[in-house]
């Protein structure tokens, strides 16, 4: 990641400023996207715009996944280096969410405020990811 001038950003900058995006995506990913999947009344998804499906156990698992990757950021957050392959994934996984919400807005007609920020956030997440990748995987 190119610095003003064309310096390249010192690596300790570089992996200071990964942990904070990867707080930020803690926070968002277990608060705002898993834990209300899992728990939160069916009713709640309509208001918000966010479609759903004719039963609940989709949204549960879905819940469920999200939470077990938020755990999983949480390491990433506490080792980038040595957890590399989690941020990897997370590459997969943010821009998964976003060309999806991309789709369905084009296509399929979605109009749900909260669906384009969190297609917002997770295309942000995925060129983070891309542009502060450790240079070093733990072996």
């Amino acid at each position: 990641m190119l610095h003003e001038g064309g310096h390249q950003m010192p690596t300790s900058r570089r992996l200071s400023l990964l942990r904070q995006i990867l707080a930020v995506k803690v926070v968002l990913t277990l608060f705002v996207w898993g834990l209300p999947a899992l728990l939160a009344p069916m009713a709640l998804c309509q208001p918000l715009g966010i479609p759903t499906p004719d039963h609940p156990i989709y949204l549960r698992l879905f819940g469920a996944v999200v939470i077990a990757f938020g755990v999983a950021y949480w390491y990433a957050y506490k080792d980038p280096i040595r957890n590399v392959a989690i941020l990897k994934a997370g590459i997969v996984d943010n821009g998964l969410v976003t060309l999806v919400i991309i789709v369905l807005t084009v296509f399929y007609d979605l109009r749900s405020v909260l669906m384009w920020v969190t297609g917002l956030l997770t295309f942000l997440f995925f060129v983070s990811f891309i542009l502060l990748m450790p240079r070093t995987e733990a072996a």
